[in-house]
């Protein structure tokens, strides 16, 4: 969990310092694909890769 804060840190970092604030709203929509992705498994991804969506 650690590896995890420090590397949210570091992307806020070089986010804030390069100026590229329009990424923000991808990696915040990214982060939460993801937890639902592990939360919910691999069953729902699945089934949305063959629906074509």
């Amino acid at each position: 969990m650690n590896k995890i804060k420090l590397v949210v840190k570091e992307a806020f970092y070089l986010i804030k310092r390069h100026k590229l604030l329009f990424l923000l709203p991808f990696l915040i929509l990214l982060a939460i694909l993801t937890i639902l992705a592990i939360e919910l498994g691999p069953a729902v991804v699945v089934s949305f890769i063959y629906a074509g969506v």
